[in-house]
């Protein structure tokens, strides 16, 4: 993805730097894991020197197990937050190059999704909105991301409604799964949900950068 220099206050030059370093962050993040469960155990073993092998399991388990998962979860929120404030940025800046009096905020929507849609027609008039397949994407990717901003990925902590919701995507074999309490994500499905967002704002970006002659 290139970097040029884009006009005063189009905020499309910092969103693609955001993209570049999560991109690259995502695709090391497994190698970056093992590098800190590999430190950890090599800690936490030598403190039980000479000790029962039953004295020291404890250290395997949290070593595959909770250090992966308190690693990963975390970035379903930094990317669904990307695409929340990317998309809130552009459409300001929209706003500004219409010179429109209604803002995003002032409109309603089922979903945020929903609420982008209605602007980008209804306001800015655009021809490009964000399909029904990605709104349903979307949707899951939010799901899981309510979850663990708001339970830390504690499924107890949720109501049935929410726990089934849960249940249902662990069953798609999507890269999210579950055991008694707790959710996990794999490095799949956070590179999954990245791109899905990326290729959105990137179409988002070249329909704005065409539109108003942006670096042309």
């Amino acid at each position: 993805m290139a970097i040029i220099n884009f006009e005063a206050g189009y905020p499309g030059i910092n969103i693609k730097v955001e993209l570049i370093v999560i991109r690259e962050y995502l695709k090391q993040l497994d190698d970056g894991i093992k590098k800190i469960c590999d430190t950890y155990e090599s800690e936490e073993l030598s403190k039980f020197e000479g000790a029962e092998s039953h004295e020291y399991q404890h250290v395997f388990k949290i070593s595959e197990d909770k250090l992966p998962r308190l690693i990963r979860l975390p970035f379903i929120i930094t990317i669904y937050s990307l695409y929340e404030n990317s998309v809130t940025q552009l459409l300001k800046y929209a706003q500004r190059k219409e010179n429109k009096k209604l803002k995003l905020s002032d409109f309603k929507g089922r979903t945020l999704t929903a609420q982008f849609n209605k602007y980008l027609k209804y306001i800015l008039e655009y021809e490009i909105e964000f399909s029904e397949k990605f709104r349903h994407e979307i949707s899951n990717i939010n799901k899981v991301r309510n979850c663990i901003a708001h339970a830390n990925g504690n499924l107890d902590a949720l109501d049935d409604q929410k726990r089934q919701e849960i249940d249902e995507l662990a069953a798609e074999d999507i890269g999210i799964s579950t055991d008694v309490f707790q959710l996990d994500v794999s490095s799949k499905y956070l590179l999954f949900s990245f791109e899905l967002i990326v290729g959105e704002l990137e179409a988002l970006m070249d329909f704005i950068e065409r539109k108003y002659n942006i670096n042309n």
